[in-house]
């Protein structure tokens, strides 16, 4: 319903209008809509109603395209990291029973050796599939076939019907999937044009994953009129080419590709001058990186915190709002709850704390996640009552501004005191030879766990283990010093440049206990 009116007022108001585009092709809003229904009809052909279809591809408009379409088609896109192992793909699909899948032509091959008999589509023939015969409001374009006679309507997902499932970052755990309806995607597309703006033809660069939860990103600003520019896969070159080649106003990027970004020799010769809003989130950004990224890329920014089982972005600040000192070092601004999302601070018995008062952020709102599939256990650890823990702990100030400290999975207990990764983080991002830093926990006999620093230098010859020690001498209290600073050419991140905290916890009980315990 809300999916299909989105490419439906997009063709009525401005059919020749770009809607998405990539390095190979251009997609208009009256090409948009015959190719939603020329694969809606296919997956109506092969699939029940409300089955499961699996979309294993690398980022192309055809991705998009195959979302609205399952919407059309009533049935459920379950998209699917090309990354992923064989065996986290059948874990997957072990759990969703797909009915269908529509693949690029590695994903085909995945799947119809796990699979056979699965009915595939080749997402790169999106283009090619047979014309549904719908109707294209009368007018002509000459690279399209003849709309034909009226056809039978066809009753695509409803407002609470799930649209997705979106499998989390499992970066505390396994992946779980997330159930997305189409009531949530509609009200985070409003609350983005109430706190965004996005104006009907503004350009939007798509520079993540499309498996991932931020793909609503993208189709908000669809749902705004916009054009969404897909990029294959971020590379900085890449990225600036896109930038300048497709004159892209808004973007969304993670605060790594920002570093990378500014840290590209490309940089300097590119014409930046569409550019107008730079959109961040995932991860915390540096406040000395935000002031550099607006300096030389002369853009605004505006932080989003959101979270897949919230239906995506639910806090933002906009730009220019003025913020002041941060309840906790480390801890950054995230702005406030956007339209139609709640927000509160609970202890941890579930009680509301006062301002101030640091404990866990929850969230509240009609796009919420219906819940994890065939995972009422979990669901129910998270959603209660109607308000999601975020499993963020944080605090609301005084001006009703909202301050993120850390993950509560990621709180180091030393001795029984609270020490936050984030607050050592922001230390040892002081030293200009550090490039990127992750703080982690390991177990300890006498305290319980103790904190160990991972630290990507600019330079391989950067690292000084001293140096960094001296600088949480001087700003951290001795309990929340880091007992030993590990060297990493690349910090690991997903695709949406969320550490790999897991990964590096292992690590760290390899390089620590496992050595110190080796005769």
């Amino acid at each position: 319903m809300w999916l299909n009116h989105v490419v439906r007022r997009g063709l009525d108001r401005t059919p020749d209008a770009l809607a998405l585009r990539d390095a190979g092709r251009d997609v208009s809003w009256r090409r948009l809509h015959r190719d939603v229904e020329a694969l809606a009809a296919r997956l109506r052909r092969d699939v029940p109603r409300g089955s499961r279809v699996l979309v294993l591809s690398g980022n192309r408009v055809e991705v998009i395209e195959t979302y609205l379409a399952c919407a059309s088609a009533a049935v459920v896109a379950v998209p699917v990291n090309p990354a992923l192992t064989d065996r986290e793909i059948e874990a997957i699909a072990g759990s969703v029973e797909p009915a269908a899948a529509v693949a690029d032509a590695e994903g085909l091959a995945r799947l119809a050796a796990l699979y056979p008999g699965l009915p595939l589509t080749d997402i790169t023939a999106v283009a090619g599939l047979p014309d549904a015969g719908l109707p294209d409001a009368g007018l002509p374009d000459a690279g399209l076939p003849d709309a034909g006679p009226e056809p039978t309507p066809h009753e695509g997902a409803g407002l609470a019907d799930p649209v997705m499932i979106l499998h989390t970052s499992a970066t505390t755990g396994t992946a779980k999937g997330v159930v997305v309806d189409q009531r949530s995607l509609q009200l985070n597309a409003l609350s983005w044009l109430a706190d965004v703006g996005p104006r009907p033809g503004t350009v939007f660069l798509n520079a993540g994953p499309l498996f991932h939860g931020s793909v609503v990103i993208a189709l908000d600003h669809l749902a705004a009129g916009g054009t969404v520019c897909v990029l294959d896969r971020f590379t900085p070159q890449g990225c600036l080419a896109a930038l300048e080649r497709w004159q892209v106003e808004h973007a969304f990027l993670v605060p790594s590709m920002v570093r990378l970004t500014l840290d590209a020799r490309a940089l300097p010769s590119t014409d930046l001058g569409a550019l107008r809003l730079l959109l961040h989130g995932a991860a915390p950004m540096p406040a000395e990186l935000a002031v550099e990224a607006r300096g030389r890329l002369g853009v605004e920014l505006q932080t989003v915190f959101g979270i897949t089982e919230g239906g995506g972005p639910v806090v933002s600040l906009a730009p220019h709002t003025e913020v002041g000192a941060p309840p906790v070092p480390g801890a950054v601004c995230v702005g406030r709850p956007m339209l139609g999302t709640a927000l509160r601070i609970t202890d941890s018995d579930g009680r509301e704390v006062g301002q101030g008062t640091l404990g866990e952020v929850q969230v509240a709102g009609a796009g919420l996640m219906q819940g994890y599939w065939k995972r009422p256990e979990a669901t129910a650890e998270v959603l209660r009552d109607g308000w999601l823990n975020t499993h963020d702990m944080g605090c609301v100030d005084a001006d009703g501004l909202v301050w993120i400290v850390d993950r509560r999975n990621d709180l180091i207990l030393r001795g029984g005191q609270n020490v936050y990764p984030a607050e050592i983080e922001h230390v040892l991002r002081q030293s200009p030879n550090v490039a990127d830093v992750v703080v982690v926990p390991v177990e300890s006999p006498v305290w319980g766990q103790i904190p160990v620093a991972f630290v990507q230098p600019r330079t391989p010859e950067a690292f000084d283990a001293a140096e960094l020690l001296g600088l949480c001498i001087e700003g951290l209290a001795a309990y929340k010093r880091p007992s030993h600073f590990l060297p990493l050419e690349t910090v690991p991140r997903n695709p949406a440049g969320k550490a790999l905290r897991p990964r590096l916890r292992e690590l760290a009980h390899r390089l620590v206990i496992e050595s110190e315990n080796t005769p």
